[in-house]
């Protein structure tokens, strides 16, 4: 009988305890999962995008460029044919990887057809690296939930997503659970796992679409195009360079007044040195089990303004080449060896695809996805 009483007060004891603690913290339990909620909303734009086969193109700052004609958004749309772009100014590697390990899954492995626009000046000095803010942009709670909820990817991907979490915590401004919390502890919390896979599944089964893009053959005569590509380039009438006048006057005119031109590319001592290196490989993983090869687009630095320690660029090109090749992914390279191999209207600047580059991306996107 004794038994059976204290067992009873343990059992009430314990209740009053988790009532005290939900009272006094009910507004940040309730808090957290309305936050959730509302953030795993977003994520079902790009999981359907994946999973239905679109044609997704993760990039940087060149997709930034919306004015002009042949961004893959434009020229894809102006054809009717479907396509995504995913990125802006800062996205490397590290945020790409992320959000396609949290997006993971079965479906998104047989269907999704993605597109990687490498910058080599992602390698390069201050670019190092993919910064905190930008990975809290596209791996908001929403999304870190699905990578710790409901993702397939392999656990030491999700690890190496915490650990850069971890080592940039005192970089968040109040961050919520999923980014102070360790994930093993985390996941531990029966409660919290079982009612954000809840979440997921209920939001899963309403947002879900059953749309599944098919790719054909289409006939476009680029070389054609090419003249309309040269025809809607800005003007480059103060420079032999085909850089925009603007751009000339603004940026290269005052370094070439100060002798600071040509510039140098600045590299890392090694690849064990080169974080972005680093996360490359790991988004290589991320990839491996995708039904549909990925195409990876390696973009230029201008040969005209770049003239300094390019052989260096062109040894971790060739290394970064032979990686993809490795998986048996494509790798198109629009790396100029040498001015002679450079093409005016590539790049509209020092960094970013112009008209004709652009024109050359979507040729190339057109025939690897109707192979």
């Amino acid at each position: 009988m004794s038994r059976l009483f204290l067992n009873l007060f343990a059992f009430l004891t314990a209740c009053f305890t988790v009532i005290i603690i939900f009272y006094f913290n009910k507004n940040n339990i309730f808090n957290h999962y309305f936050e959730s909620l509302e953030s795993l909303k977003k994520t079902h734009s790009l999981k359907n995008d994946l999973e239905s086969g679109k044609i997704v193109v993760f990039g940087s700052s060149e997709l930034d460029f919306k004015n002009q004609k042949f961004t893959p958004q434009n020229f894809f749309n102006n054809l009717q044919i479907p396509l995504r772009v995913q990125g802006n100014e800062g996205q490397q590697e590290f945020a790409i990887l992320s959000q396609l390990a949290a997006l993971n899954s079965k479906k998104v492995e047989n269907n999704a057809r993605v597109v990687i626009l490498i910058s080599p000046s992602w390698f390069t000095g201050n670019h190092n690296g993919t910064k905190i803010p930008k990975f809290l942009e596209y791996m908001y709670v929403g999304m870190m939930d699905r990578l710790y909820f409901s993702s397939n990817i392999d656990e030491k991907i999700k690890m190496q997503i915490n650990n850069y979490v971890q080592k940039n915590l005192s970089l968040i401004k109040e961050p919520s659970y999923v980014y102070s919390d360790n994930i093993n502890e985390y996941k531990k919390d029966i409660i919290n796992r079982y009612i954000k896979k809840a979440i997921i599944s209920y939001l899963d089964s309403k947002y879900e679409t059953n749309d599944k893009f098919e790719y054909q053959n289409i006939n476009i005569d680029f070389e054609k195009l090419k003249d309309e590509a040269h025809k809607y380039e800005l003007p480059s009438t103060n420079n032999n360079f085909g850089i925009n006048n603007d751009y000339y006057t603004r940026v290269i005119e005052p370094n070439i007044n100060k002798n600071y031109f040509p510039f140098s590319i600045e590299m890392t001592k090694t690849l064990e040195e080169n974080e972005e290196f680093t996360h490359f490989l790991t988004l290589l993983e991320t990839l491996k089990n995708y039904k549909i090869k990925p195409l990876f687009i390696m973009q230029d630095l201008h040969p005209y303004t770049y003239g300094k320690n390019r052989e260096q660029m062109e040894i971790l090109i060739k290394n970064i080449q032979d990686k993809v090749e490795s998986y048996n992914y494509e790798f198109y390279n629009m790396w100029s060896y040498d001015k002679k191999s450079y093409e005016l209207g590539n790049l509209h600047d020092m960094v970013h695809l112009g008209e004709l580059g652009w024109l050359k991306v979507n040729q190339k996107i057109i025939e690897h996805f109707n192979k």
